[in-house]
C-alpha cells in the first residue's frame, strides 16, 4: 500500500513538472560559442546546435537572437531556431 501511494506521488510529480523549458538567448559568441540568458553565460560545452543549420547555411553570429530549449536542470541547451 505505501509502494502504491509512492508511485502515485512520483507520477503526479512528473506529470507536473516542466522537463524542458523554451528560452530566448543571444549569441555573445561565436568562437568558442557562447549564448546568454537573461545574465547567465552558457558555454560552447553545454549548447546543441543542430546538423541541419550548416546543411541550409544558417549562420551563427554575434547578437543573433535564438529560440533554445533548457533541459531540466539547465544542464543542457538545444538551439531550436534562429529569430
Amino acid at each position: 500500500m505505501m509502494i502504491e501511494s509512492i508511485k502515485k506521488i512520483i507520477k503526479n510529480y512528473l506529470n507536473n513538472e516542466d522537463l524542458v523549458n523554451l528560452q530566448f538567448a543571444t549569441v555573445v559568441s561565436v568562437q568558442p560559442l557562447q549564448i546568454q540568458i537573461e545574465k547567465l553565460v552558457i558555454p560552447e560545452s553545454k549548447i546543441m546546435v543542430p546538423s541541419w543549420f550548416s546543411s541550409v547555411n544558417i549562420q551563427i553570429q554575434n547578437n543573433d537572437k535564438l529560440l533554445v530549449i533548457r533541459q531540466q536542470g539547465g544542464q543542457l541547451f538545444f538551439v531550436f531556431d534562429k529569430l
